[in-house]
């Protein structure tokens, strides 16, 4: 049908310049990088370029006898284009503010279809004449639509319909300005759409989109709201969006700073001159690179700034530790803080969500390696997130075992002496199995007990079960318990004591095992409740010495009946065997029982009974047994030394 009626654009030159204003403030003011926030400066660069062509395609039309013919056809199918993919793009938005993305979701994969198809017929419309055709001769030409023109509604209807489905379907996760938003769209959008059909000389679609578009831009985080007080970085959210962002579109190259010493100068400075500091760190971090950098407050004493690539954020992290070497100047007061500096960029293929990348900095930035005023570097590989989530899945199955007693277990070592013929003595050892992960090795869960606050549930039950077991088994006369190191901070005399007289245990039948490393971190705490428990009979054995952390004169201040003597002192080398003597005489002649542990072989046996001792473990008397096994052993009279 050729189009017989001259266009009326003047709502369109209104709309147009408005949305031009809209653009100009969107783009000056500093957005934050967020998936929606980008989809929707595509929406507002399309919506000014599908503006402009609908008014120059219009020109264009009512001029047909002036405009050259190609302009005419590529003008007018360049704005038909856009005019399918603004309401398919303003669906992808609401699919991603939803929660949602279009990546491996073959369900929203059909968004597209519409789109692509209509795309195809306009590639061919020059041919086919399917959407529009220019039709006469020179000095008369007509513009005439095709017969699949009404396509171009059907297509905008299916994405309308699409966008006030999802959100009527997930309002719960949308913000009441979201849900608003998308009605009005919707409504304005729709009502254009019927008019042009009715009054196809008015244009006023154009008008419909500039009114929706700045509702919508109200509906945007404003990065003014993710913005610390004190430092002008973004804050924690504004950490995670971008991460979400940077995450779902690339690797993440960043610097995670820790400083010590804020929390001094506010105590002994004031208000004004923290806040003074406060302000001169964030602009510091604000202001790295030449075109402002991404800095982010994480929290009261740690920032992130991010970095383009792995050149960059080498130079930031350089800067930033020859920062932190020297005072910073507060109005003429010399504040000297210290930094930790961990730098570090993601190298997997495997999908990470901000919270994981967040605790996998957490967990490396209180390493011992990660020291004050130097960088340390990180890469982030799928590797280390599959070891990541491996040690959450083991977390989460230890703290459901210890609600359900399924999963642990405990088992026995014999504890040998070779001047006797009984095994009644034995070491107690915790095992895990996991229905899903199968038997998991203590080297993997026992630090996760130790740095997650599980020691306590797990020393309650490590004790408990054995209490239960000696009870059952009067000719049992000694079991070494191992107790956890944090377990000295809350206070366990009471609880351990309490747990023995329930099941009416003789708690000499009880030594404690604690290791060395413990005994040289925590000695005054360790010493108090070493009194209190000997004092109720219990008695106490040193594990692991050898390892490093103490020496004998630490061992003599300590109430420690029995010293287990480290594996690596059997070492064939001159100097360890030396080592070895030296140390089994100085305990013999102390009054202290060394207890060597390891013996794996008969030499290694023969060689620690020449040197005078008389107190062993180790695979080659038996590897640690379940009850009934170890019972069984005890039984039998299996002596390994004959």
């Amino acid at each position: 049908m050729a189009v017989e009626y001259t266009y009326q654009i003047q709502f369109e030159l209104c709309s147009l310049f408005f949305l031009c204003c809209l653009a100009v403030q969107f783009f000056v003011s500093k957005r934050f990088p967020t998936i929606t926030g980008s989809l929707f400066s595509t929406i507002l660069l399309v919506s000014i370029a599908d503006l402009t062509l609908d008014v120059i395609g219009s020109v264009a039309v009512n001029n047909i006898n002036t405009f050259p013919v190609w302009l005419n056809y590529l003008v007018n199918a360049v704005f038909y284009c856009l005019q399918i993919v603004l309401p398919m793009l303003m669906t992808i938005y609401v699919i991603y503010s939803i929660g949602f993305t279009l990546k491996n979701n073959t369900a929203f994969i059909l968004i597209l279809a519409p789109a692509a198809v209509f795309l195809i017929i306009q590639a061919i419309n020059p041919f086919t004449g399917l959407m529009f055709s220019i039709e006469g001769e020179p000095g008369h030409l007509e513009y005439v639509t095709g017969p699949m023109s009404v396509f171009l509604y059907v297509c905008a209807a299916f994405y309308m319909i699409s966008i006030l489905v999802l959100g009527t379907i997930h309002s719960e996760k949308l913000t009441t300005k979201q849900i608003g938003t998308i009605m009005v769209f919707t409504i304005l959008t729709t009502t254009a759409m019927v008019f042009q059909v009715f009054h196809p000389s008015i244009l006023m679609t154009g008008t419909a989109i500039t009114v929706s578009l700045l509702l919508w831009d109200l509906t945007l985080q404003n990065p003014e709201d993710m913005i610390d007080a004190e430092t002008r970085t973004f804050d924690a959210d504004g950490l995670r969006l971008f991460l979400a962002r940077e995450l779902s579109r690339s690797q993440v190259h960043a610097a995670v700073i820790e400083i010590d010493g804020l929390s001094a100068t506010e105590r002994g400075e004031g208000e004004m001159a923290n806040s003074l500091l406060m302000q001169q760190i964030g602009s510091f971090f604000t202001h790295l690179t030449p075109n402002r950098s991404w800095a982010f407050r994480d929290s009261k004493t740690r920032f992130w700034v991010a970095a383009r690539n792995d050149t960059e954020l080498e130079a930031i992290s350089n800067k930033i530790v020859n920062r932190f070497l020297s005072v910073w100047d507060v109005e003429g007061l010399n504040v000297d803080l210290m930094a930790k500096v961990l730098y570090f960029s993601t190298k997997t293929s495997l999908k990470m969500s901000p919270s994981e990348l967040m605790s996998i900095i957490d967990e490396s930035i209180d390493m011992d390696n990660v020291i004050a005023r130097q960088k340390t570097s990180l890469t982030i590989d799928s590797g280390m997130l599959a070891k990541y989530r491996r040690r959450n899945i083991l977390e989460e199955s230890m703290r459901k075992s210890i609600v359900t007693g399924e999963g642990f277990y405990i088992c026995f070592q014999p504890i040998v002496y070779t001047d006797k013929p009984e095994y009644t003595a034995a070491e107690v050892l915790l095992r895990f199995n996991d229905e899903n992960l199968g038997a998991v090795s203590p080297a993997e869960f026992m630090p996760i007990v130790e740095s997650r606050g599980l020691s306590v549930f797990i020393d309650n039950y490590v004790v408990d079960n054995a209490c239960r077991f000696l009870a059952a088994h009067p000719e049992i006369d000694l079991l070494h318990l191992n107790i956890s190191a944090s377990e000295f901070y809350s206070n366990p005399a009471k609880r351990i004591i309490r747990t023995v007289s329930d099941h009416g245990v003789d708690s000499s039948r009880i030594c404690l095992e604690i290791t060395e490393s413990t005994a040289a971190r925590n000695p005054d705490i360790l010493k108090a409740f070493m009194d209190e428990m000997i004092e109720q009979g219990f008695s106490f054995a040193l594990d692991d010495y050898g390892t490093g952390y103490s020496n004998a004169l630490q061992v003599m201040k300590m109430p420690f009946k029995t010293v287990k003597i480290d594996r690596s002192l059997l070492d064939e080398e001159s100097r360890s065997r030396k080592f070895l003597d030296g140390t089994i005489k100085i305990f013999l002649d102390l009054g202290i029982e060394p207890l060597i542990e390891g013996i794996e072989t008969k030499q290694q046996l023969d060689l620690v009974t020449k040197l005078g001792a008389s107190l062993m473990q180790g695979f080659f008397f038996s590897p640690p047994l379940v009850d009934e096994d170890y019972m069984a052993f005890v039984r039998n009279g299996n002596k390994a030394t004959k």
